[in-house]
């Protein structure tokens, strides 16, 4: 077995640093546990004759150190995009408890508790820690990594125009992502049990690392990312509580955002006939601005006519600053009267101070370009909420939620547009144009909503109740728009209870608005809930929910539907300690259908004219974009435990969805729209001696799709993931 110095040495210097102070931290506290004042009335722990005490605490620790045995053979970028379990050693799960047994006996605190998982190579990582001492203080913190990868080679191969010729297909998606996200969050409560207490957090946000995009400009071009972009956060607040049941708390929110993401060429695989790489980007016809009908010359390099990239770079530093103030109240003193209230005001400001894109090819007779230049925008966000709610009989009771919401946002820019003339990469570039433009945005929007809500007890076994919604909107814009948006919400909701074993709740949302902001905001809405629960034994229970949401945005030129319906049930069988059982169903239909109006060269076959509307805008073609994704889920998993030392514990989970859409581009193929998830499990616990048990865990992940494989390769994959683990409590 591995020395404990010899796993240290494996670890980074900071996080070496990190477990040193953190071990100095606990040593202290305990041993320098001595009396403090009698007024710390918290409870005495019981210790039990198990029980490990030193120092005056009761100390419980666990560790499973193990690792996984990975096989997976099919696609390996998209098994890492869903899964991402590779082999190699982890430490699997850590504890440590320690409480005091006398907390008036100890100084720094009284309970400590940290957990953590996933740590030596798995995509999620996570540690939790909380010290508390009694009256004084709550700490409570977290440390999140998270590994995002994303590889779906399907994704921008629609981008390739159908009649390119010749036609190269995307075999790996030019939009993959490999980035790392760290989280940080911490929150310490000075006196949280005191009429004044005091509250400080911080939370810091990190995704940095490689990925790759695409630029349309002449050409589709290959750019590879960098991405560096955080947030930090800073939170002080205090709540008062002056008498029982009455609670007032302010906070101040400080927020600031660094993105410093960076783009790059890349794909410089041809050359010109003198030597120079060049990139033709993900079409090599190049037909999407200036045709290019032999983008290859009989040497084998470059049309030096045809649209490409010599060089692309952009950077756009951004800085946003986010203060925000927040007040709150909820008071239930007053007999009879619940009352709660919040008011936030926010001024955000978002600079881009030094924007430069170069780019050098060719793309229209542009042989060369530059922007730079800067930009501003401003946010200012001032919303809240007071809700009051009467007890008018011991069977009625009223609500009323009124709240609001007023923002704006405008916004400046400047930027300077120089461009040189040229109608060949073979040559340098020739008169340069200059053009500087600043523009002056802004959007605003006021919206104010009032829920009012009567519930009535008709029965201890029956509540009925019936509400009324309204909400205003108003939107305006720099280009004069003026959009007025008013709802009305019908609200209504019915709990039942006809036998102590059985429960029925039924909720219904129907909505009618006089108009939209998008093509896809409803102006008719229904929601339907019912969800029931039936338990005829203690050791067995039913459950199921049907959740259906209708909209509709049904005039001329948009005609936009959509549904979501979702339809769950659920059992869980339980009849002693030895085994259980539990069954899992759902059906959810995701359907929506919108007109839409579009250019294209040429027109597709089934298109029609669009309306004139659409004609002016430079869009002539029309047809009925449509989603439909209906989609199963199901699983069954079971526990069996034969003898006390055995805890057997399997399962198998299935998703599959069946979906249809309109393909504009005869590329196009329905990939995950149609495909099918399947994850057989199977879990054994033996404890092998007092405080040691052996673990083993199977995981089988199977992915496929049930459509053509299109100009791809296979997206399918299966997996087999052995995790194997010793766990010791001590």
């Amino acid at each position: 077995m591995m020395s404990s110095n010899s796993m240290m040495s494996l670890l980074p210097n900071r996080w070496r640093m990190a477990l040193a102070v953190s071990s100095i931290f606990i040593t202290v506290g305990l041993i320098m546990g001595t009396p403090s004042s009698a007024q710390d009335k918290s409870p005495v722990t019981m210790p039990t004759p198990s029980d490990n005490i030193r120092y005056g605490y009761v100390i419980h620790q666990s560790v499973d150190l193990g690792g996984h045995i990975v096989d997976h053979s099919g696609s390996g970028a998209v098994y890492d995009t869903m899964v991402n379990l590779q082999s190699g050693p982890r430490i699997l799960n850590q504890s440590l408890d320690l409480r005091a047994v006398n907390p008036s006996h100890a100084i720094l605190f009284d309970h400590l508790s940290t957990s953590s998982f996933g740590y030596g190579g798995d995509p999620n990582s996570v540690s939790f820690l909380n010290v508390v001492k009694g009256k004084l203080y709550d700490f409570r913190g977290s440390f999140r990594r998270d590994r995002q990868y994303f590889d779906y080679n399907l994704l921008a191969n629609p981008l390739i125009p159908p009649t390119s010729s010749p036609y190269v297909p995307l075999l790996d998606t030019p939009h993959l992502y490999n980035t790392v996200r760290r989280m940080t969050d911490l929150n310490l409560t000075l006196a949280p049990l005191s009429i004044v207490s005091v509250r400080l957090s911080y939370n810091h946000n990190i995704s940095e690392g490689p990925s790759n995009s695409t630029l349309h400009y002449g050409t589709e071009a290959l750019l590879s990312q960098f991405w560096r972009n955080s947030t930090d956060s800073w939170i002080v607040g205090a709540d008062w509580k002056p008498v029982q049941r009455t609670s007032f708390s302010y906070d101040e929110f400080i927020t600031h955002y660094k993105g410093n993401t960076s783009w790059q060429l890349t794909g410089l695989n041809y050359q010109l006939s003198n030597g120079t790489p060049v990139s033709l980007g993900i079409d090599i016809s190049s037909i999407w601005k200036t045709p290019c009908a032999a983008p290859f010359r009989v040497d084998g390099t470059v049309s030096p006519t045809c649209n490409g990239y010599l060089a692309y770079s952009r950077s756009a530093p951004t800085r946003t600053l986010i203060p925000t103030e927040q007040l709150r109240f909820q008071s239930a003193s007053i007999p009879n009267i619940t009352m709660n209230g919040r008011l936030l005001y926010s001024a955000a400001t978002n600079n881009l101070d030094h924007l430069n894109e170069m780019f050098n090819g060719l793309s229209s007779k542009i042989r060369e370009s530059l922007i730079t230049g800067a930009a501003r925008v401003h946010r200012i966000n001032v919303n809240g909420d007071y809700s009051l709610t009467w007890q008018i009989t011991p069977t009625i009771i009223a609500t009323n939620l009124f709240d609001f919401w007023d923002f704006r946002m405008p916004g400046t820019n400047n930027f300077t547009t120089t461009t040189y003339a040229g109608t060949t990469m073979l040559a340098p570039p020739g008169a340069a144009t200059t053009t500087t433009a600043s523009d002056y945005q802004f959007l605003n929007q006021k919206t104010k909503t009032n829920t009012f809500v009567v519930a009535w007890d008709v029965t201890g076994r029956a509540r009925v109740s019936v509400g009324y919604r309204y909400r205003s909107r108003i939107i305006t814009d720099a280009g004069g728009d003026f959009i007025p948006i008013h709802e009305n919400w019908g609200l209504f909701g019915v709990s039942l209870r006809p036998t102590p074993q059985w429960r029925i709740n039924l909720n219904v949302d129907a909505m009618y608005a006089d108009n939209a902001f998008t093509r896809i905001s409803p102006r008719q809405l229904q929601h339907y809930i019912m969800r029931t629960t039936y338990k005829p034994h203690l050791w067995l229970t039913f459950s199921g929910t049907v959740n259906i949401r209708e909209s509709r945005d049904n005039i001329q030129t948009v005609n936009h539907l959509e549904h979501n319906r979702d339809f769950s049930f659920g059992t869980s069988i339980s009849p002693s300690e030895h085994w259980s059982l539990d069954l899992n169903y759902a059906y959810d239909s995701v359907y929506s259908s919108t007109i839409e109006c579009y250019a294209s060269t040429p027109a597709p076959s089934l298109s029609g004219i669009a309306p004139p509307v659409c004609v002016a805008a430079g869009t002539p073609w029309l047809s009925t974009g449509y989603y439909n994704a209906p989609t199963q889920f199901g699983s069954i998993g079971f526990m069996l435990s034969p003898v006390k030392r055995v805890r057997l514990n399997g399962g198998y989970q299935m998703s599959t969805v069946n979906g249809t859409s309109n393909f504009i581009n005869i590329r196009q193929v329905s990939g995950s729209l149609q495909s099918q998830f399947q994850s057989p499990y199977a879990n054994l616990v033996i404890d092998i001696a007092p405080n040691w048990s052996w673990k083993a865990n199977y995981n089988y992940y199977g992915y496929g799709e049930g459509s053509p494989i299109g100009p791809t390769l296979p997206r399918s994959f299966r997996g087999n993931v052995y995790t194997l683990a010793v766990h010791y409590a001590f």
